[in-house]
């Protein structure tokens, strides 16, 4: 898939990533944006956006502890990263089937993402400089993300699927800091997988 154009230099800074996420859209006008976009900046009442925010509080604060353990006892420390990642597995896959009860308008779409915006092939245009209401659920972690996007363009690609033949480019302009951080820390997740496969195959 072509690469997204970069509207702006502050999202420069962000890796992209080829994926595939779940991703449910809706157009939305100037009234909707300035209603929506408070609740996205400022969600503490959110009841997703405490668990998100206790989550990260609890990984940061076990990754410091183990770090530090891992001074004096490197076993140990590798013991508590490994019940951390089965701990986080089961977590992902709890957070997927809770996501499957309202997964209908959520459909599985190959894309291609940063922390600042994402660029994936639709079936209808949709004008350039419009806002739209984004969803986007990662996997495996299952973590969803709330954003107001704005459509950079929206035009057809000549190696697109015959079903979805409009690449559309969006850029993230509304988004809490947290959401953010995830998408950051996913795709750097991600690029840190494919550079070890590349590595491995290197050696094979």
């Amino acid at each position: 898939m072509e690469n997204m154009s970069d509207p702006n230099s502050a999202n420069r800074k962000f890796f992209r990533i080829d994926d595939i996420v779940f991703i449910e859209l809706k157009p939305i006008n100037d009234d909707e944006v300035a209603k929506l976009a408070k609740s996205i900046m400022e969600p503490v009442h959110s009841a997703n956006y405490q668990h998100k925010s206790q989550m990260h509080t609890l990984q940061n604060a076990f990754t410091h502890l183990t770090d530090h353990i891992n001074l004096h006892d490197r076993e140990i420390a590798r013991a508590l990263r490994l019940l951390d990642e089965k701990v986080n597995l089961l977590a992902n896959t709890v957070q997927q089937q809770l996501n499957s009860v309202d997964a209908d308008s959520r459909k599985p779409i190959k894309a291609n993402l940063s922390a600042g915006g994402i660029a994936f092939t639709i079936d209808k245009k949709i004008e350039a400089g419009k806002n739209v209401e984004l969803n986007l659920e990662l996997r495996p972690s299952g973590a969803l993300i709330h954003a107001i996007a704005n459509v950079v363009s929206c035009e057809k690609a000549p190696d697109a699927p015959e079903e979805t033949p409009f690449l559309l480019k969006l850029v993230f302009n509304h988004m809490s800091d947290l959401d953010r951080n995830l998408l950051v820390k996913h795709t750097l997740s991600l690029q840190a997988e494919a550079l070890r496969a590349a590595q491995d195959n290197d050696y094979t």
